[in-house]
């Protein structure tokens, strides 16, 4: 699996039979333990502990599309692990809460220490038995499937790339079809083999074993010898997938869209409409008032604190762009010293490791995050998002906007306090394309992605981040 592929039907079933099979094993150890304790006559609340435990290792399991990933079956264990402590913390919160009246916590304590030692070790066998089964099942002879492509520009050879990456996935690329043979830049790279021109492909495509075709979209469709290919193409069993190759395209990922009953192709899109993104902004008013009234106190020390540091203002203003690419005044803690204004249309220099601008009490703020503090008001005003694009100053816009195909993309929904780029160590000085053009694609991904579990997931990380961030200074 890769950043933004989605599970088919198919590894939806796997996936459904392991999520299942730990649900078994989480719920079933846990009552048993229950009745080996003796325990019978407890509080029916305390009963529902098996049943709980089924249902949140179930949720917490079946989206684990990382048993089908290309990784090894270590790194996906060890992912498994982080998955099981999810069920291990929501136990512990679950029997947190039981009434004290009519629970005897002791047993509760020995029975939790027991489940935790018997679950782990099964749950990885568990994981590691469904994904020995995936490979095996999509890799036996009535279902390994020979792929070819027709064709081969630069996603293509992207997809046979990570095809022979996967082999769990079942598919064995057998190689391309083109007019010429594609020479690569890289003698290291991986190139699938030529297969012949498409005189070739005429031949081949509906007599030989082909089970699935990929063709580019980008071959010369107008011409004759086109057209009869892809009339053989059509005539053929194989599965017929199409493949955007465009230099307009560049480096942006494509996915299937429908508006109006009408099929697209979605180059860039966000989910974050209608009622989703009132639901986003009732969060936003909610935790952002919220927010304010808990880290009120620390916000007047840090202002005191940086009065009594340097001379100059505590609050930080500076022009920003917002959603819709429309200038909005971001607040933070000042955290620099006052600087000389700069002349128009010089770059903004951007914070440095041991940059001799940030003030001790500044390097502590940035270091813990609490100079971003001050954005909740942006966040009550509406200009902002707890989660979101971070915002670059307007310098830096105007100047990366002219770098990166595909910049200004980030605007299309508020920017944020932090962000999926931020909890992905994407944080610090962007003084490179190189690191902006990976914030930015992070950045795409949330707004392509968005939904209110990933804000969730984000906010919480963040917090983690307060603690201990190696990127902040």
């Amino acid at each position: 699996m890769y950043l933004n592929e989605k599970p088919s039907h198919n590894d939806s079933l796997f996936m459904l039979a392991c999520a299942g099979a730990s649900a078994l094993i989480a719920g079933g150890i846990f009552a048993m333990l229950m009745s080996r304790h003796g325990i019978s006559s407890v509080p029916m609340y305390t009963q529902t502990v098996p049943l709980l435990l089924a249902l949140g290792t179930f949720l917490t399991f079946f989206p684990f599309n990382l048993l089908i990933s290309a990784r090894n079956t270590l790194w996906m264990l060890g992912q498994g692990v982080i998955r099981w402590l999810r069920v291990l913390f929501l136990a512990m919160a679950a029997l947190f809460f039981l009434p004290e009246t009519g629970t005897n916590t002791e047993w509760l304590r020995v029975v939790l220490g027991e489940w935790a030692l018997m679950t782990l070790p099964l749950q990885l066998l568990v994981l590691a038995c469904t994904r020995s089964a995936i490979f095996l099942i999509n890799n036996s002879s009535s279902n390994r499937r020979h792929a070819a492509f027709i064709g081969l520009g630069p996603e293509a050879l992207k997809l046979a790339l990570r095809l022979n990456r996967s082999p769990i996935l079942g598919i064995r690329v057998l190689g391309y079809y083109a007019e010429e043979p594609v020479v690569s830049d890289d003698d290291d790279a991986f190139m699938p083999t030529y297969l012949g021109a498409y005189d070739q492909a005429l031949r081949h495509v509906g007599r030989d074993r082909i089970d699935i075709l990929f063709v580019g979209l980008g071959i010369e469709q107008t011409s004759p010898r086109a057209q009869e290919l892809m009339n053989r193409v059509y005539d053929s069993t194989a599965s017929i997938y199409f493949m955007p190759e465009s230099p307009l395209l560049d480096e942006f990922a494509v996915s299937g869209a429908d508006i109006a009953g009408v099929p697209l192709l979605a180059l860039h899109e966000t989910k974050m409409l209608g009622l989703s993104k009132s639901i986003k902004r009732g969060m936003d008013i909610a935790l952002g008032t919220l927010g304010l009234l808990m880290v009120s106190p620390i916000m007047l020390g840090a202002a005191l604190a940086i009065r009594l540091d340097s001379p100059g203002p505590i609050i930080f203003r500076q022009r920003r762009y917002g959603e819709g690419g429309r200038p909005i005044t971001v607040y933070k803690f000042r955290s620099m010293r006052v600087q000389p204004k700069p002349t128009e249309g010089a770059v903004l220099k951007q914070a440095q490791v041991n940059d001799d601008r940030v003030t001790k009490i500044g390097r502590i703020l940035r270091k813990t995050s609490l100079d971003e503090l001050p954005q909740l008001f942006n966040v009550i005003q509406g200009t902002m998002s707890l989660v979101g694009p971070r915002p670059h100053a307007a310098e830096h816009n105007e100047f990366y906007r002219k770098q990166i195909r595909g910049y200004m993309l980030r605007h299309t929904v508020k920017p944020g306090i932090t962000g999926w780029a931020q909890v992905n160590g994407l944080r610090g000085e962007t003084d490179t394309p190189d690191k902006m053009q990976r914030r930015v694609s992070y950045d795409r991904y949330y707004i392509a992605n968005w939904s209110f579990w990933l804000d969730v997931k984000i906010l919480f990380r963040t917090v983690l981040l307060v603690f201990w961030d190696r990127h902040a200074y």
